[in-house]
């Protein structure tokens, strides 16, 4: 529902088009039923997520370990400007290096995943003959596009999603702190607080969620256009040229405003606030087991 959403005004001027997303999902139910109209690439988005969740962390841990290092606390710039303990600086660290590892597997299993999502809307709007199957598309996007497709839309995407990381992780650890600050369970050993509090962790993790999405919707939307659609559409709504990502975002504001810009922000906090806490909780409690062995 959110990539159809993003992409619907490109692909038609019509009313039925530019309808809310809840009265997308009555005519998706309708259209295509449950698994067809609600879960195309769902196969492909749960194969890429043990990969794409580990070389995340790994990232991030990796993140931390450059954080923590003498090396870097000792640097002039850290200790001059007092920031050997800023979370929003162990943020950015930890979402540089968490995104630039984790796109590697997330890039080409979005590409895959958002191509079968807005298949239903390329065919109703005549761009597209019918529907293909995971196998048949991604042949025939080999075929037409290349294989270098699959990576289209990295350095796009890390312009997403290492903004999004870094202000979720800054969030997310500044209210872990507040919100464990209080526990009178063995003092300074954040991780075994941490596997005591998971509902604490869970909100916590959902509300920075929340905050990254909305500071960094807009890239998701150009992100999601450029991914999702195949060459040309996007292309002959924007005048018949490929003007790059500051044109494309112009043309997107002239056309459709600010409600083009934040087009499918609900149904993407409802997509990765419960998929956030999850991963996260998982994440603390199995990294509180490992660091108390």
């Amino acid at each position: 529902l959110k990539s159809r959403s993003q992409v619907r005004a490109t692909l038609t001027t019509s009313v039925e088009g530019r309808t809310t997303w809840a009265n997308a999902v009555t005519r998706t139910w309708r259209s295509h039923g449950i698994l067809k109209g609600f879960f195309p690439g769902v196969h492909v988005a749960l194969l890429g997520t043990i990969p794409g969740s580990a070389t995340y962390f790994f990232g991030y841990e990796l993140g931390k370990a450059v954080f923590q290092s003498d090396a870097f606390q000792d640097s002039s710039v850290v200790r001059e400007l007092g920031l050997g303990k800023s979370a929003g600086l162990q943020g950015a660290v930890c979402g540089i290096s968490a995104q630039l590892f984790a796109n590697v597997i997330y890039t080409p299993v979005d590409i895959t995943k958002e191509r079968m999502q807005v298949q239903a809307s390329l065919v109703a709007s005549g761009q597209q003959d019918r529907l293909y199957t995971t196998t048949e598309l991604v042949k025939r996007i080999a075929n037409k596009e290349g294989l270098s497709v699959f990576m289209r839309g990295y350095w796009r995407g890390n312009m997403l999603w290492v903004p999004w990381s870094t202000v979720y992780i800054s969030t997310y650890e500044s209210l872990k702190d507040l919100a464990l600050s209080g526990d009178s369970e063995v003092p300074g050993k954040q991780a075994e607080k941490a596997g005591s509090n998971w509902m604490r962790l869970g909100a916590c993790a959902a509300a920075a969620s929340a905050v990254a999405c909305v500071c960094t919707h807009p890239i998701d939307v150009l992100k999601t256009r450029m991914q999702a659609l195949p060459p040309g559409i996007l292309e002959r709504a924007e005048g018949g040229t490929n003007v790059g990502i500051r044109g494309s975002a112009l043309q997107l504001w002239r056309k459709e405003g600010m409600k083009g810009l934040f087009a499918g922000l609900q149904l993407r906090v409802l997509q990765l606030s419960p998929a956030t806490v999850m991963t996260w909780i998982i994440y603390e409690k199995i990294s509180g087991h490992l660091n108390s062995r």
